[in-house]
């Protein structure tokens, strides 16, 4: 699903400090834009970089600390379990179980916790035995945090280790410079019919979603367009453009499996649509997500050399 707290969001500002860039240079190349933090644009986008390191290093459920996947597929009372550092699923209750889970009329529910376990959403306790589990809802045992994914068949917990390495050792992401001509202006023509498509997903599943609109722009002088989806018609997920995308950078200096951007829908037709806020899926830094592939009709044959590069990156490379 995409990270909304990942995009850019001030379309104002962003516009503000942008004035520069629809002025059409006959170099095919972009050039890097120079480093200059007094530009609204830029420092905007340099702070949102920051932050997003800062989550890296001290959440509980930062992606570098997502070591595991856990996914329960029977409504009968399963035990979670913690020995020696591993997280599973075990049918009976045992040596290190920390709390059960099961199914009732296709809803997940918890019980049998042990001493110190919560599990809550936001600051609000999730009742045992009585509420449903929410999506986002987290179990907190120990070292370990576990979020929970429910679904009609099954329910699945990634495991977020305080203790993980790469969480321990992770220092910053790595991004390519600022460069103001990846932000484009682009004309969103929506699709009278919103259908569910079938994404496949880097775990050889399947997500649906909404194929939602057409994005037109222009990049490096040529005319292109990219496919925006949704997860939902419905609710704060339906607010954004999910738009997956690969490019000839990727298995280079970008992330092989592609990137993506998700974007606060606008309100006209025109909008700005700045690949330098484009990120990398979650399965970039954990084997423990789901994330979906781009799908055919979004792949760029042009380089994209904007947004966030691949991870584990060398440090020499400039920030």
């Amino acid at each position: 699903m995409p990270k909304k707290n990942q995009t850019g969001t001030g379309t104002a500002v962003l516009a503000a400090g942008l004035l520069l860039f629809f002025v059409i240079s006959g170099s095919q190349e972009p050039v890097e834009t120079a480093r200059n933090e007094n530009d609204p644009w830029q420092r905007e986008l340099l702070q949102e970089r920051e932050q997003k390191d800062m989550d890296f290093k001290t959440s509980a459920t930062s992606p570098m600390a997502g070591s595991a996947r856990v996914t329960v597929s029977t409504p009968e009372k399963t035990f979670i379990t913690i020995i020696d550092g591993s997280v599973t699923a075990q049918p009976l209750d045992a040596d290190g179980a920390v709390f059960a889970v099961f199914s009732r009329e296709g809803r997940w529910y918890w019980d049998d916790v042990a001493a110190d376990v919560t599990c809550r959403l936001g600051e609000r306790d999730i009742a045992k035995n009585a509420e449903a589990l929410p999506p986002g809802s987290l179990f907190r045992a120990g070292r370990f945090t576990l979020a929970v994914y429910p679904g009609a068949d099954s329910l699945a917990l990634i495991v977020f280790d305080a203790e993980r390495r790469q969480l321990l050792e992770f220092k910053h992401l790595l991004y390519f410079p600022p460069d103001s001509r990846y932000a484009v202006k682009a004309r969103l023509e929506i699709f009278p019919e919103k259908r569910e498509v079938k994404i496949t997903t880097t775990r050889k599943l399947e997500k649906i979603f909404y194929r939602y609109a057409r994005v037109r722009f222009q990049l490096q002088g040529r005319e292109m367009e990219l496919t925006a989806l949704k997860s939902s018609l419905e609710g704060p997920d339906a607010q954004y453009l999910f738009i997956p995308f690969k490019d000839m950078s990727n298995g280079k200096e970008s992330y092989e499996v592609g990137r993506f951007m998700d974007v606060p829908e606008p309100e006209g037709e025109e909008f700005l649509l700045d690949f330098n806020r484009c990120y990398n899926p979650l399965c970039n830094y954990s084997p423990a997500y789901n994330c979906p592939l781009p799908p055919l009709e979004n792949f760029l044959d042009v380089a994209v050399p904007a947004g966030e590069k691949t991870y584990p990156h060398q440090e020499k490379n400039e920030r």
